[in-house]
């Protein structure tokens, strides 16, 4: 047999070893190049749609937030804010340190070392987001939140988070850290529909960025990542809130902004929030639309930080909300009326609010602006503005320029005396033609304003020119004015504010105050887009207005309007009218005092007669009384002074 032959090792020596490695080393780089450069070739075919995107975003979109148009009172109070978004933007001078800390140790504490994202906070998210069955950690960066909020990237994506990268590292090489986080601070959201720190700093604490204690910095840095979960307002102990501030105050320390001993200090202050403050819907606001110049749109409003200077003055106006709904409501709950209330409606919960209504406009004597407009008892359940749009038959509230057309044509006085005897007030006239009863009955002009007696108007109606009287109540009012003879018993419709601006006639010497609610407008930087020019017209000369004047003071002292005397105690020198129009379904009051001349009107949309002996001085009056009655203290009433050559007659 042959021996077996052994195997020996065939070890390569290290000298054929690199001869083989050397050999192979360019295939090996060439296919890990490949590799390298198809998987680049992968990623940038996945990324670079969301690279494109953040290229071409608008960076004007991170700049130019929508920002709250506020419409102020005559004497600067916020009577109303419009907006998209209610933010008011801030520059960074105006933004304090003690905020920026807050906010940096509280959202992004490596805001100044990052160049957009945060590696390490990505990285921790990332793996956190793996283990879980969805999207449980964010890593988001200040700019990443500025980028996000920019560009309206809500949904909870990869996509999503992808071009939110892309943008903050855009934003990053576009703008200053200052810069990104005086945006960041205008723009988030601080809850209760609050954006942006100045609106916040307002809304929880009354006060302006600059003047927020750490404190209260260190709240509202806290509420940031939960707004409407953290806030203090709701809960009778802001717990959550104060957690917040806790949170934020201990990162503050961490990041050493703050010693232990300020944020304990800090701590230890109670939450003194601000209670909410709600400016609701009202008629007068709804008006501004139609006093604004064409040039100023929806956008303008809702997103154009405008501020509206109005003619309102905020504390009337609300006396004016409240006394028409309180009046109104003992109405409804007088014997005898019959229709459907409102807390009827209330609790009925649907169907058209067909319930009484009133509306309540209040002028100044000086220049005609507004002081107050009510246009129905809830702007909520009926936004018809009934003070500027309702138009109804007016009643005896005419008479005043029935007698003043008289005093210009027939050169009558309050002393002179005019038959007020009945007659059938549906006859047709010709003018001049005037019905003497077989037994006369006559009472002098002041006399028969004072008793509201139709007959003697209809007679002084007729005898001074029906055309006259016509043009003249155009003139005064604003408003068309049919020629006939039922028209000087108020046949004829107006609206509370035509009627309230042809009684300024005769507060102010015969001029018509042109009524108006917007002052001017300017845009964020105080500069005047729009500036009104009150108007004034001559209507009477001031001697007759005066001699009407007079009359009118008699109404109130001593005719249809004494309860505003006798019951409301009102002091001063006052003048007005009733209006009853027939079948008690539309109730009048317009007076006035040196400054201000005011209409009440009540009645339901449908007309009907709202109650048996619904007179205006029951129904109207006590509206115009109680609520003029509020404005004196304001508003107080002065003597009139007759003009020169203007004497009493002595009997």
């Amino acid at each position: 047999m042959k021996p077996k032959r052994r195997h020996r090792s065939r070890r390569r020596s290290p000298a054929a070893r690199t001869q083989i490695l050397r050999r192979w080393l360019p295939a090996l780089a060439a296919l890990t190049l490949f590799a390298l450069m198809a998987a680049a070739a992968t990623l940038y075919t996945s990324l670079a749609p969301y690279a494109r995107w953040a290229a071409e975003f608008d960076l004007a979109e991170v700049e130019n937030m929508p920002q709250t148009t506020i419409v102020y009172d005559r004497n600067g109070y916020v009577v109303q804010r419009m907006f998209e978004e209610n933010r008011i933007f801030v520059p960074s001078e105006e933004i304090p340190d003690v905020v920026r800390h807050a906010v940096i140790a509280t959202e992004d504490k490596r805001f100044y070392r990052h160049g957009g994202f945060d590696l390490f906070s990505t990285i921790r998210a990332a793996f956190q987001n793996f283990f879980g069955s969805r999207i449980v950690s964010g890593a988001s960066t200040i700019t990443q939140q500025l980028a996000r909020n920019s560009a309206g990237l809500t949904e909870r994506t990869i996509p999503r988070k992808l071009k939110e990268l892309f943008l903050a590292l855009r934003l990053e090489r576009a703008y200053s850290k200052d810069q990104i986080l005086t945006y960041y601070l205008n723009r988030i959201y601080f809850g209760k529909q609050n954006y942006g720190i100045a609106t916040a700093a307002d809304a929880y604490f009354g006060k302006r960025p600059k003047d927020l204690s750490l404190s209260e910095a260190a709240m509202l840095a806290g509420v940031i990542s939960g707004p409407n979960a953290f806030s203090p307002w709701g809960n009778p102990e802001p717990v959550k809130a104060r957690a917040a501030r806790s949170r934020a105050l201990r990162r503050m320390v961490e990041q050493g902004f703050i010693t232990r001993a300020q944020a304990d200090a800090a701590e230890a202050e109670p939450l003194a929030i601000r209670p909410i403050i709600q400016h609701p819907g009202s008629h007068a606001v709804a008006a501004l639309r139609d006093q604004l110049p064409d040039f100023l749109g929806r956008d303008d409003l809702v997103r154009g930080g405008l501020r509206i200077y109005t003619t309102l003055d905020v504390s009337f106006q609300r006396a004016a909300e409240e006394q028409l709904e309180a009046t109104l409501t003992e109405i409804e709950q007088t014997r005898g009326y019959r229709h459907l209330t409102r807390q009827a409606f209330l609790e009925r919960g649907e169907g058209p609010p067909n319930y009484l209504q009133g509306a309540f406009i209040a002028l100044s004597n000086q220049d005609g602006g507004i002081l107050a407009m009510v246009g129905g008892r809830n702007f909520e359940e009926s936004t018809f503005n009934r003070a500027m749009l309702g138009a109804r038959q007016v009643g005896s509230t005419l008479k005043p320029f029935v007698y003043a057309n008289a005093f210009n044509t027939l050169n009558l006085a309050g002393f002179s005396e005019i038959d007020a005897s009945p007659f059938d007030l549906r006859l047709g006239f010709a003018s001049g033609a005037i019905p003497v009863g077989p037994n006369p009955r006559w009472q002098t002009v002041r006399q028969a304003l004072q008793s509201s007696n139709n007959y003697a108007a209809m007679r002084a109606a007729v005898a001074s020119g029906l055309d006259n009287f016509a043009y003249l109540t155009e003139q005064a009012s604003g408003a068309p004015v049919e020629p006939y003879a039922s028209s000087a018993l108020g046949a004829g419709s107006m609206t509370p504010l035509q009627l309230a601006s042809a009684y300024t006639v005769f507060a102010t010497g015969g001029t018509r105050k042109v009524p108006y609610l917007v002052t001017h407008v300017t845009d964020e930087s105080g500069e005047i887009l729009y500036q009104a020019e009150p108007r004034t017209t001559r209507v009477l000369s001031p001697e007759i207005a005066f001699q009407i004047h007079s009359l009118l003071t008699g109404v109130i002292n001593a005719g249809t309007g004494r309860a505003a005397r006798s019951t409301y105690r009102m002091e001063g020198e006052l003048a007005g009218k009733t209006g009853t129009t027939n079948d008690f379904k539309d109730s009048w009051f317009a007076g006035y005092s040196s400054a201000v001349t005011a209409v009440a009107w009540v009645g339901l949309d449908e007309p009907k007669t709202v109650m048996p002996g619904g007179y205006a001085s029951r129904i109207a009056l006590p509206i115009w009384a109680r609520i003029m009655k509020l404005a004196e203290a304001h508003y107080p009433p002065k003597p009139f002074v007759p003009p020169p050559g203007l004497v009493w007659a002595r009997p």
